[in-house]
Formats: C-alpha cells, sequence, structure tokens
C-alpha cells in the first residue's frame, strides 16, 4: 500500500466579539494569497521574542500612553495640570486619567 500524502489541516477559529480577533480577520482576509506566510511570520516572531506577550498588555499600553503625553507636555504641544496636593507634600503622580483628560481639552 502507498504512503498517504495526506496532511493535517489546521483550523483557527476567531472571536469576533475580540478586536485583537477582528483585525487579525481584516489584516488575513486582505492577504487571501499569503496568509500561510503571515500566520508563520507571526508566530515566529511571538515565540523568539521574550517580550511579545506583554507588547499589548494594558500595563504597557497604559506606559506608552503617558510617555507620549509628558513627551507633548516637554515639546509644548499640550499643557498638563494635575490637582494640587496639600501644603508640604510632594506632587501627586500624574494619574493617565489626568493626563488623558488634559489631551482630549487640548490645553
Amino acid at each position: 500500500m502507498a504512503a498517504s500524502n495526506h496532511r493535517p489541516r489546521i483550523s483557527l477559529q476567531f472571536n469576533e466579539f475580540d478586536f485583537r480577533h477582528r483585525k487579525v480577520l481584516e489584516i488575513l482576509r486582505a492577504r487571501p494569497r499569503n496568509m500561510t506566510d503571515l500566520v508563520v511570520n507571526a508566530i515566529l516572531h511571538f515565540v523568539s521574542c521574550p517580550d511579545a506577550e506583554q507588547e499589548y498588555d494594558k500595563e504597557s499600553i497604559k506606559k506608552l500612553i503617558r510617555e507620549v503625553i509628558l513627551e507633548m507636555s516637554a515639546e509644548g504641544s499640550i499643557s498638563l495640570t494635575f490637582a494640587p496636593t496639600a501644603p508640604g507634600e510632594p506632587p501627586a503622580n500624574p494619574d493617565l486619567s489626568d493626563m488623558m483628560a488634559a489631551f482630549r481639552s487640548g490645553q
């Protein structure tokens, strides 16, 4: 009996309620001819890059936003105003919500 050339296929199921899954689906649908290469490259990057798993976690995104807002403040693009502290206390560490409020108001 001849050996079978049948290879198992892999099927992926995406969650339409997860924004990341929807984004990946958009990307894959835009590149129907090279989906496999795209998936292979993404998995190899994820496995070989130790920081890839934390790339989009909430804390790293908050840190990135904080850095951008502080940079914009230093350049003078926006000005940040924080709630005053009690006399003699050091200035409070700026909260992300304070920064976002300043950014939205365009101060």
